[in-house]
């Protein structure tokens, strides 16, 4: 039986959703069974409402998408005094914390239960600028890929017009 202690590092990273300071990482999750988290425009923006309340303290976003089944963002994590559970960085919990309220909105909207989400979100730390490239490019270009609008720029929830139009949302 394979333990987390058995697990490569950047297997294991993924598995425990740590987080060091000044060091950027790609976040993401999607639907429970690959179903949809984003249900109407409303939601998209509630949920980019709780993504400044929740993360921003903790974090800067370099790059989100929201999809209609899953979500990117790509995080810088700032540094704090407050540590939590085993010395972990606050913005394991606030992740969580995003993610529950959210749940609990979209239970009430659709007079639902169950989980929104799948498990826990995935937390991949970025450490080469190749991939920082890479994967920034990738969040951005999702909507694109799933044929969801014929240009990038069209998808409006992403950073990417942040980054076009130079209008920051979050």
């Amino acid at each position: 039986r394979l333990t987390t202690h058995s697990y490569p590092t950047f297997i294991k990273d993924k598995i425990e959703m740590k987080f060091t300071e000044h060091e950027i990482y790609h976040i993401y999750n999607r639907g429970n069974n690959q179903g949809l988290i984003f249900f109407e425009d409303r939601n998209y923006q509630f949920f980019l409402s709780k993504i400044k309340k929740e993360l921003l303290p903790s974090c800067d976003i370099l790059s989100y998408c929201l999809m209609p089944n899953h979500f990117h963002l790509m995080v810088y994590v700032k540094e704090t005094e407050a540590k939590t559970y085993l010395d972990n960085h606050p913005l394991v919990r606030k992740i969580g914390t995003l993610q529950s309220s959210y749940t609990r909105a979209i239970q009430k909207q659709n007079d639902s239960t169950g989980s929104v989400f799948q498990q826990k979100a995935k937390a991949i730390n970025v450490t080469d600028n190749k991939y920082l490239q890479t994967c920034f490019h990738y969040i951005h270009q999702n909507p694109l890929k799933a044929k969801m609008v014929d240009k990038i720029e069209d998808w409006k929830y992403s950073s990417f017009n942040e980054y076009l139009f130079n209008k920051p949302n979050l």
